[in-house]
């Protein structure tokens, strides 16, 4: 199992994640990897001792955040294409470092997964019987609202395209790796999405708990909004018209050196 986890000054969250993590995974073997954009809080810290103890299953890559938007997808794509290059885990675990998605849901996606039924599994907010929590009711109405009009532009058969917490194959990981993408911003989780549907790869969602972290509406920005909407437009162009392209060889082993660094 390789467990993909973004972390920005997580240090309240962090280490009770990690254990529960391990927790939940018990004897299977897994690695954390795990990308933090600039803690300043003392996660890095953190991280880097709690690397030290025997049989640590961390890999941690830190860099420096360049721009005021969140950059969760490129953070994704890095740990991605090092799990492939480093790791010979059959199963890739995406989750949000600050306690939102459940650890004690790991079992239900890896299930799915490497029983053969699926080879992308989502731990969906919209399944019948999931439940959110802690989330403002018009932050939850402008995700809805978004999860709806992605759904008409590229395909409603599946419910929440922004969920962070999902399962995929090595299979799935290597389609994605050897595609182009546009999208270091989270719309990469709609636009990873639209290109395993496009390769007729199998998506399968399941119910689930998402605790939020009482994010107001306010923290959202009309500018991010906007350019949301023209990227889910620039998306659909490419899943339902001009397709995905592939990375070049050069290109890709670049890319593949550059992430492991």
């Amino acid at each position: 199992m390789f467990v993909i986890l973004p972390v920005l000054n997580e240090i309240a969250n962090v280490g009770i994640l990690l254990d529960r993590i391990e927790a939940a995974l018990g004897d299977l073997p897994f690695t954390v990897g795990i990308v933090d954009d600039g803690s300043t809080d003392g996660t890095v810290e953190y991280l880097r001792e709690r690397m030290r103890r025997p049989q640590s299953h961390i890999h941690l890559i830190c860099r420096k955040k360049t721009c005021r938007a969140s950059q969760r997808g490129s953070a994704l794509r890095i740990l991605m294409l090092w799990g492939l290059e480093n790791t010979n885990h059959r199963i890739f675990v995406e989750m949000d470092g600050d306690l939102s998605h459940r650890p004690e849901e790991l079992a239900d996606g890896i299930d799915l997964v490497a029983s053969g039924r699926c080879d992308v599994a989502i731990a969906s907010k919209y399944m019948p019987g999931s439940v959110v929590t802690n989330r403002p009711f018009g932050r939850l109405m402008v995700s809805k609202v978004c999860s709806y009009a992605v759904r008409v532009l590229i395909s409603s058969r599946i419910r929440d395209y922004s969920n962070g917490f999902r399962f995929y194959s090595r299979t799935a990981a290597r389609v994605a790796a050897d595609r182009t993408y546009r999208y270091g911003s989270p719309i990469y989780l709609s636009e990873i999405l639209a290109l395993w549907l496009r390769q007729g790869l199998r998506i399968q969602e399941f119910r689930s708990t998402y605790i939020g972290r009482n994010e107001g509406i306010s923290k959202l920005r009309m500018t991010d909004l906007a350019k949301a909407a023209v990227a889910v437009f620039e998306i659909s162009s490419r899943y339902h018209l001009l397709g995905f392209k592939e990375i070049e060889e050069g290109v890709a082993a670049a890319s593949s050196e550059r992430s492991a660094n």
